[in-house]
């Protein structure tokens, strides 16, 4: 099951024309179409498979902000369409000439794991978060007490 993505008011022409032309290049078809109706989105609680780890999209990246986050994100790669971020200051982009969409982690060093042929196989694989499909390991949960009379002072 797919998550439902808000609609959101579409990019002017102006702003996508801005951003193809920091690109260097024509935006795909099929990440324009996206933006039309999701620009900025913020959807629910989600995951998404990769080759060793769940990762979810905590806001799809608006059009007008793209070219400043991708310039400002050290290490980010270059003549890429930034698409969405996680909660952990990683992002999905998009690949201009094959509109293929790839998982940046900042941790890591090399080629970005291809997640999806294009947006649309990205949106199937977008699936709601299961927390009935967290399973920690013998050990992992340490488990803990909070007094509950603490009250920290800031």
């Amino acid at each position: 099951m797919t998550i439902h993505i808000p609609n959101m008011k579409s990019p002017s022409a102006n702003v996508l024309n801005d951003l193809a032309s920091w690109l260097g290049q024509q935006l795909p078809a099929t990440y324009v179409s996206f933006v039309r109706q999701h620009d900025g989105a913020e959807p629910p609680a989600n995951s998404l498979a990769t080759s060793g780890n769940e990762v979810g999209v905590s806001r799809f990246i608006p059009v007008a902000e793209a070219a400043k986050l991708a310039e400002q994100i050290d290490g980010f790669p270059l003549v890429v369409v930034p698409l969405a971020e996680n909660d952990s200051g990683n992002f999905f982009y998009v690949e201009p000439q094959s509109g293929s969409i790839r998982f940046w982690d900042h941790e890591i060093e090399g080629e970005d794991e291809v997640v999806a042929s294009d947006i649309s196989d990205f949106l199937i694989k977008l699936t709601p978060f299961d927390t009935t499909k967290v399973k920690l390991a013998p050990g992992q949960d340490l488990g803990g007490w909070v007094d509950p009379s603490f009250k920290p002072e800031f």
